[in-house]
């Protein structure tokens, strides 16, 4: 009921977003004189921040640029495979080099694979890569069938079949649990096409490890509460009708809850760069909360799933990970190289948790494990931004150079 109240109250709100919407454009159109008058500013700053409010915020579009000599050039976006639940994308630059494959498994906890936009853009500099990217479960038909956390996990494995040997994973966030258990189930099946190499970004290997509000947060509320309140049907008008789900509007919630104070900022800022008239600062306020506040369903199995043996029973770290129904055999895996990153001012995976992935693996060789924290960085620091570009990226491609035998340098764009 929860959820077909929430689509009322959307979609009986639409008009209103839309007047509101057109009154602020035509506030800060260029053909207006008035525009930059303080009572014009006022009038679009006043209708803004509702329109925001009501508005609908649907999956970004990919818009991947990458420097081209003193040209910025857009990275075409190209559907290599497509399974129920997600999608393989190709972003390559073409430069005439052989390049290694890297594979971007993305979270799939509220947002979009679009979030990692600035990832991609790191990587395509150096590599052909692909990403992971999910599927809304309201978008997906019943007929699919369910997703769980083992079919998170087959389809990573089944891409990695589509992409050949040699091919290197890169998993952010919460994709990183899954990851490892392919990677394991690949180098037991002994498949060509297993990992070459493996990098996990602030993913919750082992919450025990620096507990956060989320970690308490599973100890004080049984596993019970949060299916019986958290999982909601699909209501009709979408493809996934009648499909439980955990809505993305509740995960939004949830991710704001944990951290409160730099949202509240943003938005007490609004107004006064709004006022200021300035251009630049309200245009990345819009690119920001475009992509943060676009947010999509996951399905009830993998989101329980997850619950259960990622934050609850912490399946990986005490050995009870298994996979359709056998036990999933980590220790065995002996040559993987492995390289885990942290964020210091990690909120949402604090420091030690990623790492504890070295203590699971316990038969690689410490030559070729690594674990590298970056200063001065939040959870979404670990893989986008400016400290992400210039400090973390270049580890992880040097990293995987060195495992691939390729030298660890710089491709030079074209032009330059």
């Amino acid at each position: 009921m929860i959820y077909l109240a929430y689509e009322a109250v959307r979609r009986s709100t639409r008009p209103m977003a839309w007047l509101l919407d057109q009154g602020q454009k035509l506030a800060r159109d260029e053909r207006n004189p008035a525009r930059n008058t303080l009572a014009m500013r006022a009038l679009a700053t006043a209708w803004e921040l509702p329109a925001r409010a009501l508005k609908d915020y649907g999956k970004p579009s990919y818009e991947v640029f990458e420097g081209l000599g003193d040209l910025e050039v857009v990275v075409d976006k190209e559907v290599v495979h497509s399974l129920p639940f997600a999608d393989l994308l190709r972003f390559n630059l073409e430069d005439g080099t052989d390049k290694p494959k890297v594979l971007i498994v993305a979270a799939l906890s509220g947002h979009h694979a679009t979030l990692l936009q600035d990832t991609i853009r790191g990587f395509t500099r150096n590599f052909d890569t692909y990403i992971t990217d999910w599927k809304d479960a309201k978008q997906v038909p019943l007929s699919e069938g369910k997703f769980g956390f083992d079919d998170y996990a087959e389809h990573i494995m089944k891409f990695l079949e589509v992409l050949g040997p040699g091919t290197h994973v890169v998993a952010t966030c919460q994709a990183a649990p899954p990851a490892m258990v392919a990677a394991a189930v690949l180098d037991k099946q002994n498949a060509k096409h297993k990992p070459a190499t493996l990098t996990l970004m602030g993913g919750p290997i082992d919450t025990r490890v620096s507990p956060n509000v989320l970690t308490k947060l599973t100890e004080k509320v049984p596993f019970g509460a949060f299916k019986a309140l958290n999982v909601h049907k699909v209501p009709p008008g979408y493809p996934g009708s009648g499909r439980r789900v955990y809505p993305g509007f509740y995960q939004l919630t949830g991710f704001i809850a944990l951290n409160p104070k730099p949202h509240i900022r943003q938005y007490k800022n609004f107004p006064k760069i709004s006022m200021a008239g300035d251009d630049a600062a309200l245009q990345k306020f819009r690119d920001f909360y475009d992509e943060y506040l676009a947010v999509l369903d996951m399905a009830e199995d993998f989101y329980l799933d997850t619950l259960k043996k990622v934050f609850f029973e912490h399946h990986i770290p005490t050995g009870k990970m298994e996979y359709r129904g056998k036990l999933v055999d980590f220790a065995s895996v002996k040559d993987l190289p492995l390289l885990t990153v942290e964020g210091e001012n990690d909120n949402f995976c604090p420091p030690g948790q990623t790492e504890a992935a070295h203590a699971v693996f316990s038969g690689v060789p410490a030559s070729k494990r690594k674990n590298y924290i970056q200063p001065g960085v939040g959870h979404y620091g670990v893989f986008s931004g400016s400290r992400f570009q210039a400090d973390i990226y270049p580890i992880i491609r040097d990293f995987i150079h060195e495992a691939a035998g390729v030298e660890a340098k710089e491709v030079i764009p074209i032009g330059q």
